[in-house]
């Protein structure tokens, strides 16, 4: 299993058979997970067809384990049950320019705790660590406050908006160059 240490959460890559799990057992994905049943679970953003469509993903491509969805995992130390508070990732591997799109959503129960903010530090560290990413992108929703300051605070900058089906997209960026400067 593919997994990543930040300051207070670990993030696990989901391979198909736990991203089938999570659309067909949610019970047993919890338990192979080994972390509390959240009533909550998926978080927003994060609907069945995403699900579905990344164990599509892993199934054609199981070697890609790590661009796809990554569970943000909190230990409860007072419960000795972990809890699963979050989840995001990329939109898949690096295009032919080393570019990746990250994504992420957190259980509202765990907002405005500087854990989405980690799990995105987490994930970038991750990406620019394999060598085939040049830079991380993210779109996002001007009403979307929250999710621009995760962004912000992990290192991205804006670089511009664009309109897509009738709805404004603000896309953020991070290059490889700008973190290890």
């Amino acid at each position: 299993m593919l997994d990543v240490m930040a300051d207070r959460l670990r993030l696990v890559a989901l391979d198909a058979w736990l991203a089938g799990l999570q659309t067909r057992d949610p019970a047993a994905f919890f338990t192979a997970l080994n972390v509390q049943s959240e009533a909550s679970w998926p978080p927003d953003y994060m609907d069945r067809a995403a699900m579905e469509w990344t164990e599509d993903r892993l199934k054609a491509n199981p070697d890609e384990a790590g661009w796809y969805f990554w569970a943000f995992i909190w230990p409860d130390f007072v419960s000795g049950k972990d809890r699963l508070v979050g989840g995001g990732g990329f939109k898949g591997p690096p295009d032919e320019k080393g570019s990746v799109e990250i994504g992420y959503s957190m259980l509202t129960s765990f907002h405005e705790q500087g854990l989405a903010t980690e799990a995105v530090e987490a994930l970038v560290s991750w990406a620019f660590s394999t060598g085939q990413v040049r830079e991380v992108i993210a779109d996002t929703l001007p009403h979307l406050i929250a999710s621009q300051r995760v962004l912000e605070k992990a290192g991205f900058v804006e670089t511009g908006t664009r309109e897509e089906d009738g709805v404004k997209i603000v896309r953020f960026a991070l290059q490889r160059e700008r973190v290890a400067a």
